[in-house]
């Protein structure tokens, strides 16, 4: 018998070496999976094997997975111009991008673009300029929020208090921080409507009147929908709630879209579903396909234009970047693919709707869109989380060809495909879900 490791116990050792220790070098490993490459809806592991990608790589691939248009577009970037700073030498492409997306914009009240490299560096220069603008010291944000794991977007809001853990110390600098309402798990006695009313109330009752006053904060950033939370879908008391707090108080309302932007939810922004503007809209993930890294923030006239705000990035605006984000909403817009999503994603909606009548261990299913959430619980009385169930479905469906997105302890399963993922590829992953959550009902059942 050969001793010869196989290519992914090769590269799984590989990892335990000379890699970080974190969650995702460890998920790496347990899941026995290793890419070597991705094309359209799927990624091939370096045994050969073919996966269904329904993350789309965290909703930056939106297109699929090397989408030869965007490829090709920058490809000739790097030919024509290699690399230029956008801040010092103004290339033709900054210019082609902004107006590109400005055209596209969720709000004519957005009128300026700046340019960055990843999403939390975008969410990062959003709050630089409000705080910057406002000359004001604090922000309201939400528990649960995604903005970024650099030690300056922890502060604005923490994914969890693992993500935090030696990183304390930036508590309350500047962020104030409330929950965030989704209705799955409204108190009791509440609906989803009721609570996200109470959550804009305790902001002017309580935050107000005891922890800053009006004119200490400068905006209110918040995701449209909480992707890496598990998919918590606002209600509309709550989003309008925000903006006219906003309005009244002359905060700046800063919309994360990094995640849920370019049709993500079915719509080019989430907070089109709102119907509300925002001044600051920071951009990332799939703005450019996946395929070379960029990201922008959308301002307004005050926010943008009225005072000298410094930020910047050596890398952001990267001609490159510019050029595959302006061929990417080129072939969205042909493909007509943010209609494609909202479409397909009611059809995953209803396949799906009634698993948490059907499975003892499947407490909700929600979603926008192509951006879905399978929340695992133990019981569904009292909605207790079930990250051990989450975590069976997540494997056993990686080995069984479709790759899911899971979050470190998370006990919501996400899918997430590119948005050009075939619909009978979709239907087909969410039976090999299905049969994955059999398994793990089955493993909660003997162990109860």
């Amino acid at each position: 018998m050969s001793t010869e490791l196989r290519k992914t116990d090769y590269y799984r050792e590989l990892a335990r070496k000379v890699l970080p220790k974190n969650f995702w070098t460890e998920k790496t490993i347990t899941a026995d999976f290793i890419v070597e490459r991705a094309s359209g809806s799927y990624l091939i592991d370096v045994e050969g094997r073919k996966f269904i990608d329904l993350t789309s790589q965290w909703s930056t691939n939106n297109v699929g997975n090397v989408h030869p248009a965007v490829l090709e577009a920058a490809i000739e970037g790097l030919k024509q111009y290699g690399f230029l700073i956008y801040g010092l030498n103004l290339h033709k492409p900054v210019f082609e991008l902004a107006q590109e997306l400005l055209r596209i914009a969720p709000s004519k009240k957005l009128t300026r673009v700046a340019l960055e490299l990843s999403g939390t560096g975008a969410v990062d220069a959003a709050v630089k300029f409000a705080l910057g603008v406002k000359k004001r010291p604090h922000i309201i944000s939400f528990l649960g929020q995604y903005h970024g794991y650099y030690t300056g977007t922890l502060n604005y809001s923490p994914e969890s208090a693992e993500a935090r853990r030696y990183y304390e110390s930036f508590l309350g600098s500047v962020s104030i921080l409330l929950p965030y309402p989704y209705e799955y798990r409204a108190p009791a006695g509440m609906s989803g409507e009721e609570w996200g009313g109470f959550i804009v109330d305790y902001i002017e009752d309580n935050i107000l009147r005891y922890q800053a006053a009006a004119d200490r904060i400068a905006a209110i950033l918040f995701e449209p929908i909480a992707c890496e939370a598990g998919v918590w879908i606002p209600p509309d008391s709550f989003i309008h709630g925000l903006r006219k707090l906003a309005d009244k108080y002359g905060w700046f309302l800063v919309a994360d879209e990094v995640m849920t932007g370019f049709g993500r939810t079915g719509r080019w922004f989430a907070i089109e579903h709102w119907g509300i503007d925002a001044e600051l809209v920071p951009l990332g993930k799939g703005i450019c396909g996946g395929i070379f890294p960029i990201a922008a923030v959308y301002g307004s006239e005050e926010a943008m234009a009225s005072e000298v705000i410094d930020y910047g990035t050596t890398f952001g605006g990267h001609p490159a970047g510019c050029l595959a984000a302006l061929a990417n909403i080129k072939v969205m817009e042909q493909e007509r693919i943010v209609e494609r999503s909202a479409k397909l994603g009611e059809k995953a909606l209803k396949r799906i709707k009634d698993w948490p009548e059907r499975y003892e261990i499947v407490g909700d299913v929600r979603g926008r869109g192509l951006l879905i959430g399978i929340e695992f619980v133990k019981d569904k009385r009292l909605k207790t989380r079930n990250p051990e169930s989450a975590r069976t479905v997540y494997i056993e469906s990686i080995k069984r060809g479709v790759v899911p997105l899971m979050d470190s302890g998370d006990w919501t399963l996400r899918v997430q495909p590119p948005l050009t993922i075939e619909e009978e590829t979709l239907m087909h992953s969410f039976d090999v879900i299905e049969e994955a959550v059999k398994i793990a009902e089955r493993e909660f059942k003997q162990s109860s």
